[in-house]
């Protein structure tokens, strides 16, 4: 496992996501366990290091809603919540662009997708140039981490980690938008703040 002290080394940790690892490091929710978006095999192992089920697909994160247009279809709806809520803790299930691979969502139609407020990710998404895959650094099942030590220790196979604590232990929350607005998980941002923002 190669440990990185910090977002510093943006060019090493761009490679590595792009040569084909699987990476955690911390968001502004909990740590997270990443790769490359259109990387088939790199997907596969971080469901087999997360345990998780090989048919669950993977939420995505994006730098900027140039990134995000390219992969997804926007609805109106989506924008305003984007504007409101984007870079921060809303994940948007979205329909998918015909251009996306199918295997990154297992076939299914939509994608879930957030512009995380941490300018670290930010910069390493933009350094690597494309999207990344990004799911909560757990083992499938358990609760959601935030400090890296536990995360190495859960995790001990990964390839390498960024040694610096989440800054939250409250995931985002989902909101599907790909037919009406349904929220799937409640995090920090409420019902009633989905509500007043698409008005």
């Amino acid at each position: 496992m190669e440990k990185y002290t910090s977002f510093a080394d943006l060019k090493a940790l761009a490679q590595a996501l792009k040569s084909g690892k699987v990476i955690a490091f911390p968001t502004d929710t909990v740590f997270g366990l990443a790769c490359i978006y259109d990387d088939e095999k790199a997907i596969a192992k971080l469901k087999r290091l997360k345990r998780r089920d090989a048919h669950k697909p993977l939420p995505m994160m994006c730098a900027d809603l140039k990134m995000v247009d390219a992969v997804a279809k926007l609805t109106p709806t989506a924008l305003k919540l984007a504007r409101r809520f984007w870079p921060g803790p809303l994940t948007m299930v979205l329909e998918k662009r015909e251009q996306v691979p199918s295997f990154v969502t297992n076939g299914l139609k939509t994608i879930a997708i957030r512009i995380p407020a941490y300018e670290d990710i930010l910069n390493l998404i933009k350094e690597t140039g494309k999207a990344l895959l990004v799911t909560s650094a757990n083992i499938g099942g358990e609760a959601a981490m935030q400090k890296y030590s536990e995360v190495m220790k859960k995790l001990p196979d990964i390839d390498g980690i960024v040694t610096i604590d989440a800054q939250s232990l409250t995931a985002s929350t989902i909101v599907d938008l790909s037919d009406d607005v349904k929220i799937l998980r409640l995090g920090d941002i409420s019902q009633a703040d989905i509500d007043k923002a698409k008005e």
